[in-house]
């Protein structure tokens, strides 16, 4: 899987979702990062890269112990934009993997 870049504007911080600029590809991307590592076997635990507005590059990562979590995230994220496919995914394999 390729490890995606994603804008930040760290002035919008301190919050995480504040400071992305593309949330919805942010989460969505971490939600098949986290579902193709249960399912086929993480292959790096590098989850994205952040890229600021000076060009500075921080590497994300997510190992399984954090799984849990990031999946509560993005359903909270989904519920938020009433992208109802995803939560009930998300919710299957809270149930069922996790």
């Amino acid at each position: 899987m390729k490890v995606p870049d994603f804008e930040i504007i760290s002035a919008n911080g301190p919050v995480p979702d504040d400071m992305i600029v593309d949330n919805k590809g942010f989460y969505i991307h971490m939600m098949n990062f986290v579902v193709n590592a249960i399912y086929e076997g993480p292959t790096t635990d590098i989850l994205c890269r952040f890229i600021d507005e000076d060009s500075n590059i921080y590497t994300s990562t997510l190992e399984f112990d954090g799984y849990k979590t990031s999946l509560s995230r993005c359903l909270e994220y989904f519920e938020k934009t009433e992208d109802f496919e995803r939560c009930t995914i998300i919710k299957k394999i809270l149930n069922d993997r996790l």
